[in-house]
């Protein structure tokens, strides 16, 4: 009984000593949160549910690093370490800020942006230590880039992303990961097919062999014997097998039987800061700005007040509305102050483009968003779509590449013809093949053509993969093509465009 007792007094002991640790630390976070809120100076992060389910958070940007900083970096990675990647996160979010405008909100809480979770007493730490530091690329922050572990070599935007280029974020060795054993996955072939019949590919796989390389190392462009189409990218590769399964695209593939062996190293696309490569620096002595230094070269360590402010772009009655945001009956208009077109001139394409293809098609579609990109890099953030798409439909949106790339391809006017179509056409069409929707909406766009007898009548159609995950413009160009021509076929046999299959 005694005994009993004297473990009966220690536990209460311990709850107590623990409640009132509990408690203290709860206090020194609001405290620390307090300070985190005054650090930013008024300046806010609206988060977004990247599911598109949950509410909107207007978060002070510093509470916001730090809990991104949890989210996304090592854990127990050394303090220069995480100011490092505490001041990335920051470029990032000011750099970013409107990503998601159409959506009503800044950023969203997914890997499309950044991952916040709960903050620690360390990533608090971190964003105070860095408080309003940013990396500055021309005088505004800077477009960039981080991942988990680049495997030895980081990799370049512009081969990555092509279209997107940023001397600041080049191919380079990173030598302290010269003691990392690779990583090994084996796939057999139904497996892999069937992954990339999920993303439309056709056929019967008989091999993934990798047919070009980038300057790091890593899978370019891979070949699938048996499948249609019969290329892909290596990034695209990756996001169908899934990015935490098939850890990277520097990878060596080699075949036995029915079975596919993937031998690789590092972990994420590898571009701009590995957040390993980091953690590894600054416990050999690396300070923050080093490790930036290494990691962006050519960036400059700016503070929040002397940086141009980022290119604000929100919808039209949003709480932040910049001139260029304009909004006329059912469509709104989202246009940066560096466009070459103005607001009104996008806005009278779009409503004379949906005024006379909703009548030759009969149906109609409201409220519009029309959002011009700035840039190649924006465009594709945005829609996931590289540089020689010009425009992405979904839902009522309609994302825009910048008008001087458009008026290298057929224009402005016709990309959003295009465009407006696609919205029309979308939602009758629902769950047929890519193609008739591709097809109808440039088949209208164009004003109906007739196809030609003799070429359509043997003309294969593009599987749903030719139009959404083409290796080149030439390819995506192709396909498209033929999408329009294998509707216009179509389209004479039954004179009503809803039929099409």
């Amino acid at each position: 009984m005694r005994s009993a007792r004297a473990a009966t007094a220690v536990f209460v002991v311990t709850v107590v000593v623990f409640a009132l640790w509990s408690s203290r630390s709860d206090a020194q976070a609001e405290i620390t949160d307090v300070r985190l809120e005054a650090a930013s100076a008024g300046r806010v992060v609206r988060l977004g549910p990247a599911s598109g389910r949950g509410r909107i958070e207007a978060l002070p940007i510093e509470v916001y690093v730090a809990r991104v900083l949890a989210g996304e970096s090592e854990p127990r990675a050394p303090e220069a370490a995480q100011q490092a990647l505490a001041i990335a996160i920051r470029t990032f979010a000011l750099a970013n800020a409107g990503r998601h405008a159409r959506d009503g909100f800044d950023l969203c809480d997914g890997t499309h942006c950044q991952v916040p979770r709960p903050a620690t007493s360390a990533t608090r730490r971190a964003a105070l230590a860095t408080a309003g530091q940013l990396l500055v690329y021309n005088g505004a922050p800077a477009e960039l880039f981080y991942s988990a572990s680049c495997g030895g070599y980081s990799e370049s935007a512009a081969q990555l992303w092509p279209g997107v280029d940023y001397p600041y974020l080049p191919a380079a060795p990173d030598e302290v990961h010269a003691d990392e054993a690779p990583w090994m996955l084996d796939l057999t072939l139904p497996q892999v097919e069937r992954a990339l019949e999920r993303v439309g590919f056709d056929g019967r796989l008989r091999d993934v062999r990798v047919e070009a390389r980038t300057s790091s190392g890593r899978a370019a462009r891979l070949q699938l014997p048996g499948l249609v189409p019969d290329m892909i990218a290596g990034d695209q590769f990756r996001a169908a097998i899934g990015a935490t399964t098939l850890r990277s695209t520097a990878f060596a593939v080699s075949r036995r039987g029915g079975t596919l062996r993937f031998t690789g190293r590092g972990f994420g696309h590898g571009v701009g800061m590995c957040v390993i490569g980091a953690g590894r620096r600054a416990r050999r002595g690396e300070g923050a700005e080093a490790i930036l230094a290494r990691y962006y070269p050519g960036l400059a360590l700016s503070r929040l007040d002397g940086a141009a402010a980022p290119p604000v772009v929100a919808l039209a009655g949003s709480p932040v509305e910049p001139p260029a945001a304009r909004a006329r009956g059912a469509i709104s208009v989202l246009v940066p102050s560096s466009s070459s077109v103005g607001a009104p001139e996008v806005q009278r394409l779009t409503t004379l483009a949906h005024q006379t293809l909703g009548k030759a098609l009969g149906v109609s579609v409201a409220p519009i968003t029309v959002r011009v990109h700035e840039s190649v890099e924006s465009f594709r953030q945005a829609t996931g779509r590289p540089w020689w798409v010009s425009s992405v439909s979904d839902g009522t949106s309609i994302d825009l590449m910048p008008p001087a790339l458009l008026a290298q391809r057929d224009g402005l006017e016709v990309a959003l013809r295009v465009a407006v179509a696609d919205l029309l056409v979308a939602p009758a069409l629902e769950g047929k093949p890519l193609w008739v929707r591709a097809g109808a909406a440039r088949y209208f766009a164009h004003g109906g053509p007739p196809a030609p007898a003799e070429a359509a009548s043997a003309l294969r159609c593009p599987v749903d993969a030719e139009l959404t995950l083409a290796v080149s413009a030439a390819a995506q160009r192709e396909a498209e093509a033929r999408a329009e021509t294998c509707f216009a076929r179509a389209f004479v046999r039954t004179r009503d465009w809803r039929t099409v299959r």
